[in-house]
């Protein structure tokens, strides 16, 4: 019901310019047990934010364009998240210093992201989404993404209580990563040649007239195919389910059956799991640690943080747009929502995060979806793009 009602609230207020993302897990704190106390998070609940999860990082898969990314925006955005990270780190061992007790390299992890999907809106809204502000911002967002899920699955491969065991177990994750990407290839070979097979896209296209629905039915089987790779190597099932996005997405692009499979991963995944998702991550957050003195201070920390850390690699695109320009970059590389929920699920369930400080990150994050993508469209409406910031 919550995953209708938001949604159907909200387009009663075209001109409010908040994240369906947002109200969704508002709505979980809302029912959940640690406010309303209507819905308690069981074993169901918890298999279909699985789905969710899985669905959201395959549906972000999808729509990451390397081809039409890639060369110097692209470029700027690798270099743009290596800054990120180390400014994260360094923010996120000042407020360890400072008292808050978690893992910094997780949260400097999950802070290093955007939302993606929540930016994508107001560039278009704003005209600026094949702009160069629109090619920058989504390459930088694109590449932050990729890196940090490939970062998450890794960390999360085998679980590490010190510093010294992090490093170790990111150097043997690396190696288990290279075998990962081994089998990843030959996947991508097997797909590429049965997109290819001519009687089995006739037999496809046949079964999509009926009651076999079949194409969905290939869908389902990849994301969870995918999900079950990733975990026989040891990693998270969103980064399986994240790679499996970007190849299948370059396999449908372009064809004709391209429409029809991204109508019904909308349909299944936005439509049904992803909300889900969100809304039970809501009912997972206590609030009431994060409402505390600390907790404040903490979320005030957290957002300071993600501000400068996703914020300053808009620097790097002085030169090729104006200065409106510069700044609304930042606002909207800083915009980071679902990467933040997903990474302080998993730190949670593995320990490394305590409940109190995963709401602090999320409500960090939050403010950063419902501030940030508002104050970057005012700004945009006064930008000016320079020339193709792509050469």
């Amino acid at each position: 019901m919550l995953a209708f009602a938001v949604p159907f609230t909200l387009g009663f207020f075209p001109r409010l310019r908040v994240p369906a993302i947002v109200l969704e897990i508002v709505a979980g704190i809302l029912v959940g047990p640690h406010v309303l106390d209507w819905l308690v998070v069981d074993e169901v609940a918890r298999f279909l934010s699985l789905l969710g999860v899985a669905f959201l990082l395959f549906l972000a898969g999808l729509e990451l364009d390397l081809v039409r990314l890639r060369g110097r925006p692209l470029k700027l955005g690798a270099v743009g998240f290596i800054i990120s990270l180390a400014v994260a780190l360094v923010g996120a061992w000042a407020l360890r210093a400072a008292g808050v007790s978690f893992t910094p390299l997780i949260a400097a992890v999950a802070i290093s992201s955007t939302s993606v999907g929540i930016i994508v809106p107001v560039l278009r809204d704003t005209g600026n989404l094949h702009s160069d502000v629109g090619a920058l911002v989504v390459a930088g967002g694109a590449a932050a993404e990729f890196a940090s899920i490939a970062l998450l699955g890794v960390l999360f491969a085998v679980p590490a209580d010190s510093v010294k065991e992090e490093l170790l177990v990111a150097a043997a994750g690396l190696i288990v990563l290279l075998l990962f990407g081994l089998v990843v290839g030959a996947v991508a070979w097997g797909l590429r040649r049965a997109a290819a097979w001519e009687p089995g896209r006739r037999v496809t296209h046949r079964l999509d007239l009926t009651t076999s629905q079949i194409s969905t039915r290939f869908i389902v089987m990849v994301v969870l195919g995918a999900a079950s790779i990733a975990a026989i190597f040891g990693f998270e099932v969103i980064f399986g389910t994240f790679i499996a996005g970007i190849l299948f997405g370059g396999l449908i692009a372009g064809t004709e059956q391209e429409s029809l499979y991204r109508t019904r991963l909308d349909a299944i995944g936005f439509g049904y799991f992803v909300p889900i998702f969100f809304i039970v991550s809501g009912m997972r957050l206590d609030v009431a640690a994060a409402l505390t003195v600390p907790g404040l201070l903490a979320v005030a920390g957290f957002l300071v943080v993600l501000t400068i850390a996703r914020g300053v690699p808009a620097l790097l695109y002085r030169g090729s747009v104006s200065t409106s320009g510069v700044v609304a970059s930042g606002l909207m590389l800083a915009t980071n929502v679902s990467f933040i929920v997903v990474a302080t699920e998993l730190g949670v369930e593995a320990g490394l995060l305590s409940s109190s400080v995963a709401s602090s990150l999320v409500l960090a994050g939050l403010l950063s979806g419902v501030l940030f993508p508002a104050l970057a469209q005012s700004l945009l409406g006064h930008a000016k793009p320079t020339a193709c910031a792509s050469r």
